[in-house]
């Protein structure tokens, strides 16, 4: 019998380490394999690689309200209606799930009734909680649950309380779920607002006019969700192992059942997200008119044609800065937001791309987000709230420039205003009086008593903690900027570091004094979008009054301004309200939200409009010009090749030799 070829394990240990050399040398991707390498036609596949900076809170329609879950939620759940991707100035909305945008029709009443029709055949996407696994139809009974879930007390949805003053029977079903023991019975408990009148057809009706309500219709708060899907997807241990086994079940917030253009193939929490095209997607197709004239030759020839644009999508949670441009450099990100250190490496002070970027193809755009950052003040704090002069004087200690040249490379605007650019009311030539001004700041800080950022009982400095997200070292960088602001004025600031999701927690709860990482991003282009954040009635968890503000004659004229078109005499009442806003300072003000966005040769953007958050449906990719590039930019070095393959071959040698001796 002849001995078997062995390696000593010295000479093993040193063939593995000159291949790992070797195949090290071979490529450096960190994202994963697509799912596949060709389409059933034999055609590329096409995947499209983006980023998100932070982990999602949530994937519930009916309750997630930040940007990052929004921007997963987008792909997976369409809306009723959907902003036109092509149309920014003014934007608009059109048909998605509904055939077409309904009209109101005012009753005798003073009621208003949006008669409202869904597509036939939109299905959602193939999950166990369906019989047989196949995803049913969507229809009309789906857009009336979804609404009853708002109304439920045990879900806290956020957007509850500004529909339920509008939306008949809202009010009335969250109070008698109370009443029941604080859960909603879904069986009897119906909302009257939304009459089902056919499988593909509801009335939608209000109590009094609301033309916003259109803007609404775009949300995914109002999208419909299978009532199957969230019954299935409890949280609790079922049958569902082999042979009967027990195993929990995610919530359904953790797994969504939705009817959008991807649907969901892995999640790895605080990793990556990675979705595949839905087969069976007929909401929307790719707009046949709109886009702008420089767009002509990239856009005419995808007009009317089915979407997605691509097969796959795959999100990366890169809470750093630096990687995304390292990535995106070598190729292995599609597009993203040059920000802070990258800003210096691909902007040259006169703005432009740079020249070594231009010749690779890649091209720089500005971004205008309809968005205002601020950092919120709590006004049930006993220190800040009850006195004024304090938070103007913090206010005016603050320098937002500094944050904007930091992190954005000095393009986002100083926001002066709680309004962002392009909303109706807002005033280019407004300029905020507790605006940056350290003098005014000390002057004020004196005022409120604490001369010198003292306290005059004890001596010792005013404290004042300061809670922001701290999940990478840019993020802590910028928390130390707004803490030596505001201790320019001689106060103490102590701060606290949070996960994105504690910080989220803590404002809805209240438990902070001041805190960064807020703001706003228009959930649609209209004042009202901006101002009921700050409606009394609209404290957490019905709303996201995070700053606590209540103030009654601003609550007046919230309620009229509300309901009303853009008159003149709204626009008046916009104006009144920012006064208030602005000397009340429930936040300080930082800015409207912009920055440079690089898009690669292989993956041009068709549109710009934000209040898509992301259009992933819409995004075309070249994976051949990609996969070329990728080569061109990562050129493979010889020499660990060369060196690796010597080893391999001297450790062959030497383990011939060592298996003869041992086998003679």
């Amino acid at each position: 019998m002849i001995a078997a070829w062995r390696f000593p394990h010295p000479i093993r240990a040193l063939l593995l380490a000159a291949a790992a050399v070797v195949f090290s040398a071979c490529g450096n991707d960190p994202n994963p394999k697509p799912y596949r390498e060709t389409r059933e036609d034999g055609t590329p596949w096409k995947t499209y690689y983006g980023v998100l900076t932070e982990e999602v809170r949530s994937l519930d329609p009916q309750v997630m309200y930040d940007t990052v879950s929004r921007r997963v939620c987008e792909p997976v759940y369409d809306t009723l209606l959907e902003y036109e991707p092509m149309k920014i100035a003014p934007y608009e909305v059109g048909p998605a799930i509904l055939a077409e945008t309904p009209k109101p029709v005012l009753n005798a009443d003073g009621t208003v009734t949006y008669h409202c029709r869904i597509k036939p055949g939109i299905t959602y996407h193939d999950d166990p909680c369906f019989p047989g696994g196949k995803g049913r139809e969507v229809v009309a009974a789906d857009v009336h649950y979804a609404f009853q879930r708002l109304c439920d007390p045990s879900l806290q949805s956020p957007f509850f309380s500004n529909l339920a003053d509008y939306v008949e029977g809202m009010q009335e079903a969250l109070d008698t779920a109370k009443r029941a023991g604080g859960k909603l019975d879904f069986a009897t408990m119906k909302v009257r607002g939304i009459q089902v009148l056919g499988p593909h057809e509801f009335d939608l009706k209000l109590s009094k006019p609301y033309p916003q309500i259109i803007y609404w219709l775009a949300l995914h708060c109002t999208t419909p969700v299978a009532r199957e899907a969230v019954e299935y997807y409890d949280g609790i241990a079922h049958p569902d192992g082999p042979a009967g086994k027990m195993e929990v079940r995610p919530k359904f917030a953790f797994h969504p059942v939705g009817h959008g253009a991807f649907q969901i193939e892995e999640w790895v929490r605080g990793q990556r997200f990675r979705m595949i095209r839905n087969p069976r997607y007929i909401t929307r197709v790719f707009p046949s008119d709109g886009w702008p004239p420089e767009r002509e030759a990239l856009c005419r020839p995808l007009a009317g044609q089915p979407l997605p644009l691509v097969d796959e999508l795959q999100f990366t949670v890169f809470r750093e800065l630096l990687p995304q441009f390292l990535l995106a450099r070598q190729g292995y990100l599609d597009r993203f937001a040059a920000q802070k250190d990258a800003v210096n490496s691909l902007v040259t002070t006169s703005r432009e791309l740079s020249p070594k970027f231009q010749a690779r193809g890649m091209k720089l755009s500005k971004q205008y987000e309809v968005a205002t950052f601020y950092i919120s003040v709590n006004l049930q704090d006993p220190l800040l709230g009850r006195n004024k002069k304090l938070r103007q004087a913090l206010s005016c200690s603050y320098d937002p420039q500094g944050f904007v040249d930091l992190l954005y490379g000095g393009v986002a605007p100083i926001a002066q205003q709680l309004l962002s650019p392009g909303i109706p009311g807002f005033d280019p030539q407004f300029k905020n009086p507790y605006g940056f001004n350290l003098e005014k700041a000390r002057q004020l800080l004196t005022e409120a008593g604490y001369p010198g950022g003292r306290d005059p009982q004890t001596g010792q400095p005013l404290e004042i903690t300061l809670d922001g997200v701290a999940g990478g070292s840019e993020e802590r960088q910028l928390m130390e900027y707004n803490q030596r602001q505001f201790e320019q004025i001689g106060v103490r600031i102590k701060v606290v570091e949070n996960t994105f999701a504690r910080l989220l927690e803590k404002q809805d709860q209240g438990n902070f004094q001041i805190c960064t990482g807020s703001g706003w991003s228009a959930d649609y282009p209209d004042p009202e979008n901006y101002f009921f954040l700050f409606y009394s009635k609209n404290f957490p968890p019905e709303g996201k009054n995070i700053s606590r503000f209540k103030n009654a004659e601003f609550d007046t004229l919230f309620e009229k301004m509300a309901t009303m078109e853009n008159t003149p005499e709204r626009l008046a009442i916009v104006k009144r309200m920012n006064d208030i806003f602005i000397d009340e300072v429930p936040v300080i003000l930082e800015f409207n939200k912009a920055g440079y966005i690089i898009e690669q040769p292989w993956a041009p953007a068709t549109h710009f409009n934000v209040l898509l958050e992301g259009g992933a449906k819409y995004r075309p990719v070249d994976p051949v010009m990609r996969a070329q590039k990728q080569r061109e930019w990562n050129p493979v070095p010889l020499w660990p090749i060369a060196v690796g393959l010597g080893v391999i071959v001297a450790g062959l040698g030497y383990g011939v030799a060592i298996n003869r001796k041992r086998n003679v």
